[in-house]
């Protein structure tokens, strides 16, 4: 059964004795979730405002918010804006500020924070090994691993000017209960997209009951089976794979996806802008009905700008990444392209 999208499920193809996550990142310390990572900065630092673009998940906002008291203000960026180097330049910074930067969908290049005069934290979620990933002048970097990675939980944070955290937490009782129930999900999806089980609505249990989880837990070291199977991963064999996909689905459908700034990015997904609302619905219906599970990333509240909310009614995200395979991506690019209509 050939299904595109949601979320991961086990994936044992990709295990090596080369290069691994935290072989390129050495310093790394690896999490249960991408805002554990930034709660645990906001904590060790006492940052009393976190500068936060408008366009981003307003669910982690909203738990980080919950979590730290810190007050949030926000600025104008979002994945089709060119000028946001600027904008984060002549921002209104006060002492006790941190701006945090995301490299959406991992479609941009280097950006230097050498003229930010307050502390840095870059979202690296969408593209790991990306240049502005790799060669980053930031404070610190954080990424979601379980965002990009077949793995049920985990974040990731490394500091590219080799600052520490003071305090490095253990594993919580209650995160190792999450994770092996996560990890029994996915084991289930990949029963059920072998034609082994039949029920469809048990692993997405595992899944729904627990991702609320992520928005009040407690900071905590990242399950052991999740950090045994980053440090296997070859990474690089991941990466290549999704970027081979992205540029066949990139290269034959009728209406392009968003493009990447230059050949040094791997996007994280094949983003589709419709020409309206109502038409991005009826896409992604007909997308559901032929198995493909597109993400809407995000929804933006009313009180962001215009072009913010009219990104976010109009964009679609297609996976496109390592459970798929060259013929996989071509597949999907010929379901599109009958689905789209010129």
């Amino acid at each position: 059964m050939k299904e595109f999208g949601s979320d991961f499920h086990y994936i044992d193809s990709y295990q090596s004795k080369r290069a691994h996550l935290t072989d390129v990142y050495r310093n790394a310390l690896l999490l249960a979730d991408g805002r554990q990572c930034i709660m645990a900065l906001i904590r060790q630092y006492g940052w009393k405002r976190l500068w936060m673009p408008e366009y981003f998940c307003y669910e982690v906002i909203a738990s980080i918010e919950q979590m730290t008291g810190i007050e949030i203000a926000f600025y104008h960026d979002l994945p089709i804006l060119s000028n946001d180097q600027r904008t984060v330049e002549e921002l209104p910074y006060m002492d006790g500020d941190v701006l945090f930067r995301v490299n959406y969908f991992g479609l941009r290049d280097f950006r230097s924070e050498d003229k930010i005069p307050i502390p840095v934290i870059e979202d690296h979620t969408h593209d790991l090994l990306g240049h502005w990933a790799l060669y980053s002048n930031a404070d610190w970097c954080i990424a979601s691993l379980r965002k990009s990675l077949p793995v049920p939980e985990g974040g990731m944070m490394w500091s590219p000017k080799g600052f520490s955290l003071d305090c490095i937490t253990d594993e919580s009782e209650e995160n190792k209960e999450i994770a092996a129930s996560r990890w029994e999900g996915m084991r289930m999806k990949a029963a059920y997209l072998n034609g082994e089980q039949k029920n469809k609505d048990a692993f997405r249990k595992k899944f729904i009951d627990t991702e609320g989880w992520f928005d009040c837990a407690e900071i905590s070291a990242i399950d052991d089976n999740s950090r045994n199977y980053i440090e296997k991963l070859d990474i690089n064999l991941w990466q290549g794979a999704k970027l081979k996909n992205w540029k066949i689905l990139h290269r034959e459908m009728k209406t392009k996806p968003l493009s990447a700034e230059n050949d040094s990015c791997t996007p994280f997904s094949c983003i589709l802008l419709a020409e309206s609302h109502d038409a991005r619905e009826q896409l992604r219906k007909r997308l559901i009905a032929r198995s493909i599970y597109p993400a809407i990333l995000w929804n933006v509240p009313h009180s962001a700008s215009e072009m913010a909310k009219d990104f976010s009614s109009r964009m679609l995200s297609v996976h496109c990444d390592g459970r798929y395979t060259p013929d996989d991506a071509r597949q999907l690019s010929a379901i599109i392209n009958d689905l789209i209509v010129i």
